[in-house]
């Protein structure tokens, strides 16, 4: 529907407008017509009296020729110059459909014909019923969008054949009526807005055929895509030909010629002669009497039964009814019950297909078109696995409006209100469209790409149980978080969100996680990355219980809001507390039962720049961090395996044996499946434990996706888990023997995401095998994406000129992350090596965050110095803080020690939020001789205080320096 009727130049006498619009009241009435038929945008109407008037109006420069639609002209005799205004505009080429509405009268008609109607489109007769207008104007749009919506998309066309202006005049508006309130019934089972609109946009084009002629035009053009046509038997031969030349059996030529084509195709013939049934039975034809009184209630039933407009009805060949189904579901639902002959029976002459077509659900259409059976069992299976794919498909790439009555576990992204759905919610629903629309969903042999089945609360239900509970409070008070956790867990939820809520845990299969997506989550440059919680909560038979399980986490989402942790970050990030707004992912968790535990083969997240390419990788090749379990492993900053899908067999930590069995995961986090184990907590992490590979791989299907072995006698790594020795999580089947082609299809996804994006993106995944397919095929779930924040501004100066004017250097690195000059700073925080004990981290953890409560109280900033991984949920691998916890750092340095060396950070929540806020990240590791750290220097400067742990430097002049060019940064005064 590329072209639309929005405007019509109406020309009429002031009696015949006032007709229109006071007594007829024209333009409400098409208004109205509009709305009950769940129509958009209704034309407006521009009145001139005289053709004059209209050519003075096109003319004009307030009325340009190109911004009127349709001209319609109510004929008078006293405007001699109509019809040569309209010819006037043919031989201008202005293509304007010009309309001519006559007032029903043989001497009127007469006037008309014998004048030059060169420049007249069509010519109706006027009763001054307003669905003639609406009819007309339905007509000119699917003349001027029929050969793109037809051959481009594939809708279908019914063709009426009728040279009479006061048939076709009756006929169209009750054509255009039954098919329209049809598409307002078909629109019920779509799934959102824009998935009504197209529906409705689909429904079948009406072709008008004034002549014989005409009509065999339009036969030969669209014949491969009519639905059924309508015909008179007698008519002109050629358009403008005299009613004495009319052939009395053209109709009859028109429908052998259609039979020639195709005898099953549905044509009703129409004649005042009744006799002229006769030769319509002997054609297969069905046939109505022009002047039947029921003529229009014929002519619907015809529709229904032969177009496909009304039920599926099962019949067999005596016309007994076995059964009727109005919708798909319906469908689905009886054909069970439909006797074997019957439902073959039903099979032939394309009944399902034109079923199909008449309700836009072409890809359907064709498949059943190209398939005929004669095995009721095969067709029950064929037609439940169509079925079954159409609404797999049709649930991809949108988002489905949340009805209770109507909601299917088919739906893969829908929403419960008309709020926001919040960052994280936005990223997901655009992964989700960006599958349909690359076709992602089956384009890598043995992976099967799509998200999880999501819902979404948006953020009016949080506004809502806000007001309903009287929470305002919390937003301004000092409430510790679990005061705050009780309050909000202590709540109601509003009833109709609950009622939502039972309908949909009555779908689930599986366990559930409920994550944050507030309004200010994961957007550019502050990415709030795990600063709110996501609770999982195992499957529960007593589908009660699990209602009060889900709703206790969605209440605890909310309340991590308010937590001090958010706050903190809300205030460092420059936003209102009050701007803050939380919408509710649930969505089924990627993963199959392993024991008493769940968890999917892989999780991980992906980053279309690698920060820290080695050897030949290179940044734009992009750099993935998987690991075995649940993704909590990789976004807390546990071990990981580091892989380039542009490189996936060069894997640094699987080079050397030693460092395979050192550097490699050894633990990692499952769902207990233990319904007594989902607890309300802070910790959302509650109901997750942390397992030893070795024993996971002991219960898991395929542990030859997963592991390779150390096989000590030959100090080999040796693919599998056939031999006897340590397991070492190595995904090598996966990445080296590509038995999946996982790299691959994540470097496209992340390519695709980075130019739909149109900046570098980070996702997050996870991969599972499909059980029945012994480990050959694997579900590959997108559960986020988010931009990549990039400070795009070049400084002037470069890391040598900076080196070289500090008297003091006091920290060099080869690979930083930032970009200028960091002065606003005058203390390091540093964790010297000498006080350094890996097993006593989470004390540090403490400490830091005291010392940065007091800077960020008198509102100064810091450089903070400390071996390992800063942010690390693995305590011997870094210090466990949150970022939060050093909200007032605006260069972070992580170092090595000789017997401490790990990873940066990359991939972790912890990493994303450091870079999306412009701090300075260096990753200085002495041993490797990628930088240095002189902690002699620093010692000697003012100590302000000296904890534990962690001593405090006050440095005048302190100046840090990044030059991104070179991925080098400078630390001095």
């Amino acid at each position: 529907m590329k072209s639309r009727i929005r405007k019509i130049l109406m020309i009429c006498s002031n009696y015949d407008a006032f007709s229109l619009e006071e007594d007829g009241r024209i333009e409400r009435q098409i208004i109205e017509e509009y709305r009950e038929l769940n129509l958009s945008s209704p034309p407006t109407f521009i009145w001139k009296t005289s053709s004059a008037e209209a050519r003075a109006y096109l003319e004009s420069d307030s009325g340009s020729a190109d911004e009127v639609d349709m001209i319609m002209c109510m004929y008078n005799d006293n405007d001699k110059e109509i019809f040569s205004f309209a010819a006037e505009l043919k031989e201008k080429s202005i293509s304007i459909p010009f309309i001519l509405l006559i007032h029903y009268s043989k001497a009127v008609r007469q006037r008309v014909f014998e004048m030059d109607r060169r420049g007249i489109d069509f010519v109706f007769s006027w009763h001054g019923n307003a669905d003639l207008i609406l009819a007309i104007v339905k007509l000119i749009e699917d003349s001027a969008n029929a050969v793109n919506d037809v051959f481009e998309v594939g809708v279908k066309v019914i063709l009426l054949v009728e040279d009479s202006i006061r048939y076709y005049s009756t006929y169209l508006p009750e054509l255009y009526k039954l098919v329209l309130t049809q598409s307002r019934e078909f629109v019920k089972e779509c799934l959102n807005e824009e998935q009504k609109r197209n529906r409705k946009r689909s429904r079948p084009k009406i072709l008008l055929a004034t002549c014989y002629e005409e009509a065999l035009n339009y036969f030969e053009e669209y014949k491969e895509h009519l639905l059924g046509v309508i015909s008179d038997v007698g008519m002109v031969v050629h358009k403008g030909d005299s009613d004495s030349s009319e052939k009395l059996d053209a109709g009859i030529d028109l429908v052998r010629r259609i039979r020639e084509y195709d005898p099953l195709m549905p044509v009703l013939l129409q004649s005042s002669q009744g006799s002229m049934s006769e030769f319509a039975a002997q054609l297969g034809a069905g046939f109505l009497k022009k002047y039947s009184r029921t003529l229009f209630m014929q002519l619907g039933d015809y529709m229904k039964e032969e177009f496909g407009f009304g039920d599926f009805v099962f019949r067999d060949s005596s016309g007994i009814e076995y059964g009727r189904a109005s919708s798909l579901t319906g469908l689905e639902n009886i054909i069970n019950e439909i006797p074997d002959r019957i439902l073959v029976s039903n099979t032939s002459r394309n009944m399902f297909s034109k079923w199909f077509y008449a309700r836009g659900l072409f890809a359907l259409a064709e498949t059943f078109r190209a398939h005929h059976h004669t095995d009721a069992a095969a067709f029950r299976e064929f037609l439940r696995n169509e079925i079954d794919s159409y609404h797999s498909s049709s649930g991809q790439g949108i988002i489905a409006e949340f009805h209770k009555e109507s909601y299917k576990e088919y739906y893969w992204f829908s929403r419960m209100g008309e709020g926001s759905l919040g960052g994280k919610a936005r990223g997901l629903a655009f992964l989700n469209h960006l599958i349909q629309k690359y076709r992602l969903s089956d384009r890598y042999e043995g992976l099967h790409v799509s998200i999880p089945r999501t819902i979404v609360i948006t953020t009016d239900w949080f506004d809502q149980f806000i007001m309903e509970n009287g929470l305002q409070y919390v937003i301004d008070s000092e409430l510790s978080d679990d005061e705050i956790l009780s309050e909000f867990v202590a709540s109601t939820l509003p009833d109709e969100l609950v009622q939502n809520l039972r309908a949909y845990v009555r779908t689930c299969r599986g366990p559930l996680a409920i994550r944050s997506s507030s309004k200010l989550e994961d957007s550019n440059f502050q990415p709030f990355a795990g600063v709110y919680s996501t609770y999982m909560c195992p499957l529960v038979e007593n589908r009660d219980k699990m209602l009060r399980e889900v709703a206790k986490a969605i209440k605890s989402v909310y309340a991590s809001t308010f937590f001090v942790g958010s706050r903190n970050y809300i205030q460092a990030s420059g936003n209102l507390l009050g701007e803050e707004k939380m919408s509710v992912i649930i969505q089924d968790i990627c993963g199959s039962v392993h024991g008493n535990d769940f968890y999917p083969m892989m999780s991980g997240v992906g980053r279309s720049l690698n920060s820290y390419p080695i050897g030949s990788e290179k940044a734009e090749d992009g750099v993935l961090n998987v690991a075995f379990g649940l993704g909590k492993t990789v976004v807390d900053g546990g071990k990981t395996l580091r892989v380039c899908p542009k490189q996936p067999r060069k894997i640094l930590q699987l080079t050397e044996t030693r460092m395979a069995l050192r550097e490699t995961q050894n633990e990692m986090y499952t769902l207990d499946l233990n319904p007594t184990s989902f607890k309300v907590s802070k910790n959302d992490g509650i109901n997750l434990r942390n397992v030893k590979v070795t024993e996971a791989l002991k219960e898991f299907d395929h542990p030859e996706l997963v592991a390779s072995t150390y096989v000590a006698q030959d100090d080999r790594i040796q693919p599998g888990v056939t031999a006897a020795g340590p397991r070492i999580v190595s995904f090598d089947a996966i990445f080296k023997y590509e038995r999946l082609p996982l790299a691959s299809a994540l470097h496209d996804i992340m390519e695709i995401c980075k130019n739909e994006l149109m900046c570098d993106i980070e996702i997050e995944f996870a991969v599972d095998p499909v059980p029945e397919t012994g480990g050959t095929e694997a579900l590959l779930k997108l559960l986020q994406v988010r931009p990549v924040a990039s400070n795009n501004e070049r400084s002037v100066s470069n890391i040598y000129e900076v080196s070289a004017s500090l008297g003091t250097e006091l920290i060099s690195c080869d690979n930083a992350l930032g970009n200028g000059f960091f002065k606003e700073s005058s203390y390091i925080v540093i964790l010297p090596p000498d006080t350094f004990d890996k097993m006593q981290t989470p004390g540090m953890a403490e400490e830091i965050s005291r010392i940065n409560a007091g800077l960020s109280e008198a509102k100064e900033t810091c450089f903070l110095i400390g071996p390992g991984r800063w942010g690390s949920s693995i305590p011997t691998l870094g210090v466990p803080v949150l970022w939060t916890d050093i909200s007032s750092a605006r260069m972070v340095v992580e170092y090595g020690l000789e017997d401490f060396r790990v990873d940066p950070s990359q991939g972790t929540h912890f990493f994303q939020n450091i870079t999306s806020l412009g701090v300075g990240y260096l990753t200085v590791d002495q041993f490797a001789g990628t930088g240095t750290v002189d902690f002699e220097a620093i010692s000697r400067l003012e100590c302000v205080h000296s904890g534990r742990w962690a001593k405090v430097y006050k440095v005048p002049g302190l100046t840090g320096y990044i030059d991104r060019d070179r991925g080098m940064a400078t630390i001095g005064f």
